[in-house]
């Protein structure tokens, strides 16, 4: 688990979320209230999909036609609105004592890639290499 989380508010911008974003060099963040309690999940791909204006979304095939300056005006329409407006809102999470299996079975069947814990901490891919790698090399995991 990484104990090192990234973590934004409700009510935090789309402007302010992106600049955390890359000045931790993170492609995901986690949503806390005032008791700091999980209420979202927000990735790169949820701001991608929230910039796209719906009529592209719903026929991609008219983003060829659009003009050069659509992405900075949507951009600039976006930039103020709340993340809570478009964060994962149904969160998977786990506590603590929870096996790894059951992690990598909720990640693999929800197709997520931030999976926090109880306690603030989270399991990513990145984690699951470093323990299949442990298991090849004879470690017990969790």
């Amino acid at each position: 688990m990484q104990k090192k989380v990234v973590t934004v508010h409700p009510d935090n911008t789309v402007e302010e979320v992106i600049h955390v974003m890359i000045g931790k060099k993170t492609n995901g963040v986690v949503v806390l209230d005032e008791q700091n309690k999980v209420v979202g999940i927000l990735s790169s791909w949820d701001m991608i999909k929230h910039i796209v204006p719906d009529y592209l979304e719903e026929d991609g095939h008219l983003a060829s036609f659009e003009a050069s300056d659509v992405f900075a005006k949507r951009v600039h329409a976006v930039r103020d609105d709340k993340i809570s407006n478009f964060m994962t809102k149904k969160v998977k999470t786990v506590k603590e004592d929870c096996s790894l299996m059951v992690a990598i079975t909720l990640l693999s069947e929800f197709h997520i890639r931030q999976l926090p814990v109880v306690d603030d901490e989270y399991v990513n891919r990145t984690d699951i290499k470093k323990a299949v790698e442990d298991v090849l090399k004879g470690k017990k995991t969790k």
